[in-house]
């Protein structure tokens, strides 16, 4: 099933498992990627003057404006190019259930997603919140088991990344893309 895939990888995988260092790091390594869509909707927003409560009072419109996004972002990405991407468009699935919003309206958007392989960052031990991410560690641990849930019955090929340090992890993720 791999094989009719563009070129990008997702690296997705709870909050705090380790997504956005992955990222930089490829980045560093002079990787096209792109970084996670929902953070960078906070950033611009907050710098409008909005406050992150008032962005998450309504989580179904928060989570439609980021997969929304997600789907804007992927559409101008070259399918031959190697490209890593913070999150992939199944990421928002996980969300919508966590947060009982209907999936349905939006499942045909994320079955166009044709990613090469999903690279699923397992979790530290450690869970750390911050400004922008904001959920419990029950709601962490639920989202662990939905966004591997997700993409394993989308059908995507999806290899899990131990929790190794992060130099470890870019090693091991380089080892594996074709």
């Amino acid at each position: 099933m791999c094989d009719d895939r563009n070129r990008w990888y997702v690296i997705t995988g709870p909050p705090c498992c380790g997504k956005s260092t992955a990222i930089e790091l490829l980045a560093e390594r002079g990787f096209r990627v792109r970084s996670e869509v929902a953070r960078a909707y906070i950033d611009e927003e907050v710098s409008k003057g909005r406050k992150i409560q008032d962005l998450r009072s309504d989580m179904q419109r928060f989570q439609c404006e980021v997969m929304n996004r997600a789907i804007a972002s992927e559409r101008v990405l070259d399918k031959d190019q190697i490209v890593f991407l913070d999150r992939g468009i199944p990421d928002s699935v996980a969300y919508f259930l966590l947060h009982g919003i209907p999936v349905e309206p939006y499942i045909k958007y994320v079955r166009l997603s044709k990613y090469r392989k999903v690279f699923y960052l397992d979790p530290p031990d450690n869970y750390v919140s911050d400004y922008a991410r904001v959920e419990s560690a029950g709601q962490r641990d639920q989202l662990d088991r939905l966004l591997w849930t997700v993409y394993t019955d989308l059908g995507f090929c999806i290899e899990r990344v131990p929790a190794l340090p992060k130099l470890d992890r870019i090693k091991y993720i380089l080892a594996r893309i074709s």
